[in-house]
């Protein structure tokens, strides 16, 4: 029966005394089933039993239905043979001086993975310094590339903005091509920083990296171009449509507020194909009473339309011909977006080669937020970086997040 309940709480190394319960946890009574021990300083196995601790040790294992699992032990004091120095035997499944077991580092790590710091001490009992220690024990500041794309000849990554906290932005990289991964957080949102990220890597991951997706960030392509001269850039498609949007909207508030009468936002921004009837009506009036406001609209659906195509000589000279209308445009507005979608032709072109596209960034940012809603937000980088890292990685071991570590 014994052996049973250290199997069934994967304490095999261990022989079980007796069980006790006490108010909000159950207490194993364990020793070791060896004589002997290894010496740590040496190597050498010692039959010498120096001394017997009076004090019982107590470890935290587990946490089962409101109910927590100690490990209560007395460890043997040996005398090595060979060397004459003294060391206490060491426990399976346990770190030296640890109150812990290795088990239960991992059921930490894995609560933190969805909950909040709040949540995990309510269930598991564990003051948020000591989960701080473990997290930093077991998750890495970011993945290693080098493993990942071992054996890959051609890789993609994705460079994009998000909020840390308030107007305080962080850098996120992704990996897009052959998989996607969550690779790293970067601290701040500075080129140099970036710039530090990428001579980071090595010289044979950055020569794999072909592609690079980035938003509409002129540092960000001067950092790669300069770091990463095989790699091209791409223009993320999504925020290209988002700028137009922006541009859009930005044109039908003005024009609002100088014909001091209200412009329907919806039939705007909205996909055309999604229109309702009624919605179509208002596009109508929009383009009869607003010609300036129509104009607009009409460059976000071309740009629209250009994702769209098939083939890059197609979408090229779709791009041509909306370049030629907005730079003949009236409006200047619509002549300095021009001028804009000049300084990313090629990268806008580059989409139609691999159509790789940040939208997996996008994804994880979407996530990001959720978690930090969940956990109230974060104070501290350092913390954030691993705690957001983490909600990503596959189930958490020792010896799978070792394959990580840089």
């Amino acid at each position: 029966m014994k052996k049973d309940i250290l199997k069934l709480f994967d304490l095999q190394g261990f022989i079980l005394y007796r069980m006790r319960e006490e108010a909000g946890a159950v207490v194993f009574e364990v020793g070791r089933p060896h004589k002997a021990a290894k010496c740590p300083h040496c190597g050498q196995i010692s039959r010498r039993v120096h001394q017997r601790s009076k004090k019982p040790r107590r470890i935290f294992h587990l946490a089962i239905a409101e109910k927590r699992i100690f490990l209560e032990i007395k460890p043997r004091r040996f005398r090595c043979s060979h060397c004459g120095r003294v060391f206490t035997e060491s426990l399976p499944g346990v770190r030296p001086w640890s109150r812990r077991t290795i088990q239960a580092e991992r059921n930490i790590v894995e609560e933190l993975r969805t909950s909040s710091f709040g949540t995990m001490r309510q269930k598991l009992g564990v003051a948020y310094a000591g989960a701080v220690r473990i997290l930093k024990a077991l998750v890495p500041e970011r993945l290693d590339l080098t493993k990942l794309l071992a054996g890959v000849n051609e890789a993609a990554i994705g460079i994009d903005e998000h909020s840390f906290r308030g107007r305080d932005l962080v850098i996120t990289i992704t990996l897009l091509q052959p998989e996607r991964r969550l690779v790293a957080i970067l601290r701040d949102d500075r080129l140099a920083t970036l710039e530090a990220f990428l001579r980071s890597l090595p010289k044979e991951v950055r020569a794999k990296i072909r592609w690079v997706c980035t938003d509409m960030k002129p540092g960000f392509k001067k950092v790669v171009q300069r770091l990463l001269p095989k790699a091209t850039v791409v223009l993320d498609h999504f925020h290209v449509i988002q700028d137009a949007n922006h541009r859009l909207d930005t044109a039908r508030l003005l024009e609002q507020e100088l014909q001091r009468r209200r412009i329907a936002r919806l039939p705007l921004l909205k996909n055309f194909e999604n229109l309702t009837d009624q919605q179509q009506e208002q596009l109508a009036i929009i383009s009869r009473t607003y010609p300036e406001v129509y104009a607009f609209y009409w460059f976000k659906e071309a740009l629209r339309d250009l994702y769209s195509q098939s083939q890059r000589t197609e979408a090229e000279a779709l791009l041509n011909r909306i370049l030629i209308n907005a730079e003949n445009s009236d409006h200047p507005e619509i002549q300095r977006w021009a001028r804009t979608l000049r300084t990313w032709r090629s990268e806008i072109l580059a989409f139609f080669d691999n159509r790789i596209s940040n939208g997996f960034t996008e994804g994880v940012h979407t996530k990001i937020k959720s978690l930090k809603r969940l956990s109230y937000g974060f104070k501290n980088i350092n913390i954030y970086v691993r705690k957001m890292l983490l909600a990503f990685l596959p189930a958490v071991s020792l010896s799978f997040t070792s394959h990580f570590l840089t």
